[in-house]
């Protein structure tokens, strides 16, 4: 029995990274389902400051965006 990678051999750093940001999000969660505490409560984070939340929602939400543009560029 043999499986047939449809993808290049050749992968670039992308497929490595999203496969490592798979392997977080599911650590995270793990945690999470293990402890029964949220993330930043298992770093001793018991309420975040909202102005925190905010600065790090934009700075998720501002990288998604550059690196959607930046892979759209390069097709």
């Amino acid at each position: 029995m043999s499986i047939r990678c449809e993808q290049s051999a050749k992968q670039g750093p992308d497929v490595w990274l999203g496969r490592a940001a798979m392997v977080g999000f599911a650590s995270a969660i793990s945690v999470e389902v293990a402890t029964g505490k949220g993330f930043l409560q298992n770093f001793g984070v018991a309420t975040p400051a909202p102005t925190l939340a905010l600065v790090v929602s934009g700075l998720v939400v501002g990288l998604a965006v550059f690196f959607l543009l930046q892979s759209g560029s390069r097709d």
